[in-house]
C-alpha cells in the first residue's frame, strides 16, 4: 500500500478526510498526519510518505515554504495541494515546485480519488523503471570483468587509437594502471598437450585457479591488470614507477613469478611456463612487450615446459644455420628405401639429441621438422605413392600441425610417427606390387603355357620386369619359383585331358608344352605317381 500523509491546520478537515475516503480498498493507508508545514519537517522523514495531501495556508510555515524545504532536501514525495479558490495564484506557484496536483477546497471526494489514482499510476510506472534501470546496473556490473577483459585483450593486441581521451577515460572507468612510468607484460601457459584429457570446463576452471595464484603472489609486491587473451593464455600487465630501480624490479618481479610457477607445480596437477616481455615507457607500447612475452614462450619448444622466460635472454640467441645436415639427409633416404625401421629412429633420435643439446632458436626447429618431414615425401614420389596415403586427417596440413605442438618431445613423436607411417606406406605398397606382379605372372603362363618355348626370361621382358628381380619376389611370396610353378600348372592340364578322354600321350605332351614325350611322362609320374599309360589304364577301368 502507498503511505499517505495529510498536512493541515484545521482538526476537523483532517478527521474528515480520513474517514470520508475508503483509503485501504484504495490500495492507500494514513501514515501520519501535521498541523503546520513545521510540523511536517519534523515528520516527514521519519514517516516517509508517498503521497502528501498539503494545505497552501497554514500557520508558522505554510504549504509554500513547507513544499519549497521538502524539494531541498530532495525528499522525493508525490504532492497535492488544497487551496481555496482566492489562492489560486499560490497554487499556480506550487505546481511550478514539482507539485502532482492540486485541489479546490470543499474538497470533492471523486477529484481527489482521482487524483491520488493518477498519483499511484505514476508511482508504479516510477518503480518499474527504477526496477529496470537497477536491474540494468547491475548486468553492467556483472558483465563488468568481461567488458574489462575484452578491453584489456585490445590493448594488448593494439588496436586502441594511442592518446585518444575516450580511450583514457575508459581505462580509469575500468580502473586500469594508467599511472604508471613504465610497463611489462607477463604471459602464462598452462602445459597441457594432446595427452592432456581437459575439456573446456577443466580447463577455464584451472586457467581461473592459476590466475588467482598469481594475482595472489604478485599482489603483494605489485600494481598489475590481468586478462586472458584470444588463445586462452594469462596476460599480466605490470607497472613500474620511476622511483623503483629497473634492477630490483625486474629481479623482484622474476622471484615472484619463479614462485607462482612453483606453487601451481607443487598444488595442481600440471605445470605453467611464463614468458615475461620487456619493459616499455609508454602505455600504449604495451603491445609490443606482449608480443615479446610471446616470442620468449615461443622458446619452450627448445627450452623445455615449466620454467620462467625472459625475452631480453632468448632475444640475444638469434637465428642460427640449420642442423639437419645433407648426411642426415641422405642417411634417412637411405633408411627409408630398405626399409630399416630400427635405424630410421636412431637418426632422428640422434638429430633432437642435437636440437636440446644445441638450444637452437624455435624458428629452426620448425625447418628442420619440415625439411624432415621433406625426405617422407621424396622416399614416397620416389615410389610413385602420394603423400596423403601416410600423412592423413589433419596431419596433412604439415606447417599447421608442427606450430601446434607445446615442445621438442611432442614434435620429435610427432615427426617418427610420420616415419613409421611412410615406412608402412611402402611396405604395404610393396605387397600389394609384388602380388600384383605374381598374378600376372600366372595369368601370363595360363595364356601362354601350351609353348614349348616359355620361358622365365621370355615372361621377364613381356612384363617389364628385371629377371632377377621377378625370380626373387615370386619364389618369396608364391613360395615356389617359377619353373616349378610352370611344371605344375602344365601337368594339372594334361591330368584335365586325360580324364577328359586325350589318351594320346604325345599328343597331350604337345597341347601343355613338352616336345620330349619321355621327359613329360617323368614330370607327370613325378606329380601323381603313376607314368601317363598307367593313370590312362585306371581311367579305363569300370
Amino acid at each position: 500500500m502507498l503511505k499517505v500523509m495529510i498536512i493541515d491546520d484545521e482538526f476537523y478537515f483532517r478527521e474528515a478526510l480520513k474517514v470520508s475516503i475508503p483509503w485501504e480498498e484504495l490500495g492507500f493507508e494514513i501514515c501520519g498526519e501535521a498541523k503546520n508545514g513545521k510540523d511536517a519537517l519534523e515528520k516527514v522523514a521519519r514517516l516517509n510518505p508517498d503521497i502528501m495531501i498539503v494545505d497552501i495556508n497554514m500557520p508558522i510555515i505554510d504549504g509554500l515554504e513547507f513544499i519549497q524545504s521538502v524539494k531541498e532536501k530532495g525528499i522525493e514525495n508525490k504532492i497535492i495541494i488544497l487551496t481555496g479558490h482566492s489562492e489560486f495564484n499560490y497554487a499556480k506557484q506550487a505546481v511550478q515546485l514539482g507539485v502532482n496536483n492540486y485541489i479546490l477546497k470543499p474538497v470533492n471526494e471523486e477529484e481527489l480519488k482521482n487524483s491520488l489514482f493518477e498519483i499511484k499510476e505514476i508511482i508504479e510506472r516510477e518503480t518499474s523503471i527504477r526496477f529496470e534501470v537497477e536491474g540494468l546496473k547491475q548486468q553492467v556490473k556483472d558483465s563488468l570483468p568481461l567488458l574489462k577483459d575484452k578491453f584489456l585483450n585490445e590493448l594488448l593486441q593494439g588496436s586502441l587509437i594511442p592518446k585518444e581521451n575516450e580511450t583514457l577515460k575508459k581505462m580509469e572507468y575500468f580502473k586500469i594502471n594508467i599511472n604508471s612510468d613504465y610497463y611489462m607484460v607477463v604471459t602464462i601457459e598452462l602445459d597441457c598437450d594432446e595427452n592432456t584429457n581437459w575439456d573446456n570446463e577443466e580447463k577455464q576452471l584451472w586457467k581461473y585457479a592459476v590466475s588467482n595464484i598469481s594475482s595472489e603472489i604478485l599482489g603483494e609486491r605489485f600494481i598489475f591488470d590481468i586478462c586472458y587473451d584470444i588463445d586462452d593464455r594469462i596476460c599480466i600487465i605490470v607497472g613500474l614507477d620511476q622511483a623503483q630501480n629497473k634492477g630490483d624490479f625486474c629481479t623482484s618481479l622474476e622471484n615472484r613469478l619463479e614462485l607462482v610457477r612453483a606453487a601451481v607445480c607443487k598444488h595442481l596437477d600440471f605445470t605453467i611456463t611464463v614468458g615475461v616481455g620487456s619493459e616499455k615507457n609508454e602505455l600504449f607500447d604495451i603491445p609490443v612487450s606482449y608480443r615479446e612475452s610471446i616470442i620468449a614462450l615461443k622458446f619452450k619448444l627448445t627450452l623445455g615446459k615449466n620454467r620462467l622466460i625472459l625475452y631480453n635472454q632468448v632475444a640475444e640467441s638469434g637465428i642460427k644455420g640449420t642442423i639437419f645436415s645433407g648426411e642426415y639427409r641422405s642417411q634417412l633416404l637411405m633408411n627409408i628405401r630398405t626399409a630399416d625401421r630400427e635405424e630410421v629412429n636412431k637418426l632422428i633420435c640422434r638429430v633432437f639429441a642435437k636440437v636440446r643439446g644445441e638450444n637452437i632458436h624455435h624458428q629452426i626447429l620448425f625447418v628442420v621438422c619440415i625439411e624432415m618431414v621433406a625426405v617422407c615425401l621424396e622416399a614416397m614420389v620416389e615410389m610413385g605413392l602420394r603423400f596423403e596415403d601416410a600423412i592423413t586427417d589433419s596431419r596433412y596440413n604439415i606447417i599447421e600441425e608442427i606450430q601446434s605442438k607445446k615442445s621438442i618431445d611432442e614434435m620429435e613423436a610427432w615427426i617418427k610417427e610420420i616415419f613409421m607411417h611412410t615406412l608402412e606406406t611402402i611396405k604395404r605398397n610393396k605387397i600389394s606390387k609384388a602380388s600384383r606382379l605374381i598374378e600376372e605372372v600366372k595369368k601370363y603362363i595360363s595364356l601362354n603355357y601350351q609353348s614349348c618355348e616359355l620361358s622365365i626370361d621370355e615372361i621377364a621382358r613381356n612384363l617389364f620386369v628385371n629377371y632377377a628381380h621377378l625370380c626373387f619376389i615370386f619364389k618369396r611370396d608364391a613360395g615356389v619359383t617359377i619353373n616349378e610353378y610352370l611344371t605344375e600348372f602344365r601337368i594339372r592340364k594334361a591330368k584335365e585331358l586325360f580324364d577328359s578322354g586325350n589318351t594320346l600321350i604325345l599328343d597331350v605332351a604337345c597341347k601343355v608344352g613338352y616336345a620330349d614325350a619321355s621327359y613329360f611322362g617323368k614330370c607327370f609320374k613325378k606329380y601323381y605317381g603313376l607314368a601317363p599309360s598307367k593313370f590312362i589304364e585306371n581311367i579305363r577301368k569300370p
